[in-house]
C-alpha cells in the first residue's frame, strides 16, 4: 500500500466573498507522523475545526476506495468493433500497450529506441523504415538507468543529424529509484507534459529484486498500467541452457505480461563504421507475429544514419522465417529436403512441413526427388 498511500490534498475556506486556500500539501496518509504535524500545522490556520477527525475520516475513505477497486462494468458487443490492433508505431508499438526490445549489449537496442522516439515524435510519416506512426506528434519520456545526460544528448543529437528533419528536444530523467517506487512522480511528469510513449533503460535496475522471482515482474507491469500510456522497455537477455534459446533475462513474467517482444540482434565488424540489426518479433498479443525487420546502421563523427537493411547475406538471415530462407537458397537451383536442412542448418522435419506449406501455396514445385522455385 506504499505507493497508493500518497495523495495531494488542498483545504480551502468558504466565507462571503468566496473559497480561500488554507493549504496545499501531498503526504503519505499511511504516515501517522506526517498526518500529525499535517493536522497541528492546519490548525494554525483555524483552531476551532477538529483537524484530527477531519484527516482520520480522509485517511479511512481514500484507503477505502483503493482497496475497492475500479468497478465491474458490462461490456456489450459492437457491430463497429474488429480484431485490427491500434498502434502507436506499427508494426513495433501497440498504442497504450506494453512493449520489450531485448538484446545483448552490444545488440544497438537502445539507439533503436532513440529511432523510435524520433519518428513518433516528429511525426516522420515519410520514412524510408516500413514503419508507420500516428498522424499526431507523440512527445516521450526517455527514463535512463544506465547513461547520463552528456552522454543521451550526443546520441540524440547525432541521430538527429542523420535524420536530417529538423531539430527537437525529447523529455529525459536520469533515474535512481524503480519504476514501482517513481510511478507517482512519472504520473505528474506524464499529466503535465501529455507524454504519450515512455521509454525504460533498462528493466534490470528498473524492476530491481530478485528478477527470477515473479514479484518484480509483476510490480514493474503494474506501475506500467498505472502510468496508463505505451510503453517500451529495453531488457538483457538469458539463454535456457536447454533449448538455448534466448529471452528476457529473468522471470517469464516479464515476458507474459508484456503484450509485445521484440529481439533485437547486432552484426558489426570490428574497427567497421556500419553495424546492421535484426528486429525480431517473437511475442504478439495483439496481432499476428510480424516479419523481422533489419536496419543498418552508418556512423560518422557526428551524425547517426539508418536505412533500411535486407537481412539474406548476413549472419542475421538465420532470424528470416524459414520459408523466405528456403525460397532464397533454391534460386540457386534445386535441392532435395536433405541438402536444404543442411544448408540452413535446420531441423529436417521442420524443413519438410515448411515445404509442403510453400507447395500449397504453389511457390515450390517437386521435380524427382528435388524441390525447386515455381518460375512466374
Amino acid at each position: 500500500m506504499k505507493d497508493e498511500g500518497y495523495v495531494e490534498l488542498s483545504f480551502f475556506s468558504a466565507n462571503k466573498t468566496g473559497d480561500s486556500l488554507l493549504h496545499t500539501t501531498r503526504v503519505n496518509l499511511m504516515s501517522t507522523t506526517t498526518m500529525n504535524s499535517l493536522a497541528r500545522r492546519l490548525e494554525k490556520n483555524s483552531q476551532s475545526i477538529p483537524w484530527d477527525e477531519i484527516l482520520t475520516y480522509i485517511t479511512g475513505k481514500t484507503m477505502e476506495i483503493i482497496r475497492r477497486g475500479e468497478p465491474a462494468v458490462e461490456i456489450w458487443p459492437s457491430e463497429d468493433d474488429d480484431l485490427l490492433p491500434s498502434y502507436l508505431l506499427e508494426p513495433i508499438l501497440y498504442l497504450k500497450h506494453p512493449a520489450i526490445i531485448f538484446g545483448d549489449y552490444s545488440s544497438l537496442k537502445s539507439l533503436m529506441s532513440l529511432v523510435i522516439c524520433y519518428i513518433v515524435q516528429l511525426p516522420y510519416h515519410d520514412n524510408d523504415l516500413g514503419l508507420t506512426t500516428s498522424p499526431e506528434p507523440t512527445s516521450c519520456l526517455f527514463l535512463d538507468y544506465e547513461d547520463d545526460p552528456s552522454s543521451f544528448r550526443k546520441r540524440w543529437s547525432a541521430l538527429e543529424r542523420g535524420f536530417a528533419k529538423g531539430t527537437q528536444a525529447i523529455l529525459y530523467r536520469r533515474m535512481t529509484g524503480t519504476l514501482c517506487d517513481s510511478v507517482e512522480q512519472l504520473q505528474r511528469i506524464v499529466q503535465d507534459k501529455n507524454i504519450g510513449l515512455v521509454v525504460v533503460d533498462s528493466l534490470g535496475p528498473a524492476a530491481r529484486g530478485n528478477l527470477n522471482d515473479p514479484e518484480p515482474a509483476i510490480k514493474y507491469h503494474e506501475a506500467l498500467r498505472r502510468l496508463g500510456i505505451t510503453s517500451l522497455t529495453l531488457a538483457h537477455t538469458s539463454k535456457d541452457q536447454f533449448t538455448k534459446k534466448k529471452s528476457i533475462f529473468g522471470s517469464v513474467f516479464f515476458t507474459n505480461l508484456a503484450r509485445a517482444v521484440w529481439e533485437c540482434k547486432a552484426e558489426q565488424e570490428t574497427g567497421e563504421d556500419e553495424a546492421v540489426i535484426s528486429l525480431k518479433h517473437t511475442k504478439a498479443n495483439l496481432s499476428r507475429l510480424h516479419r523481422p525487420l533489419g536496419y543498418r546502421f552508418t556512423f560518422e563523427d557526428r551524425a547517426i544514419m539508418i536505412e533500411k537493411a535486407d537481412l539474406r547475406g548476413t549472419s542475421l538471415s538465420g532470424e528470416l522465417p524459414l520459408s523466405l530462407r528456403i525460397k532464397d537458397l533454391l534460386r540457386g537451383g534445386a535441392m532435395e529436403i536433405k541438402d536444404i536442412s543442411e544448408a540452413l542448418d535446420a531441423n529436417e522435419s521442420t524443413t519438410r512441413t515448411a515445404v509442403n506449406r510453400l507447395s500449397k501455396k504453389k511457390e515450390l514445385i517437386k521435380v524427382g526427388n528435388s524441390w525447386g522455385l515455381v518460375i512466374l
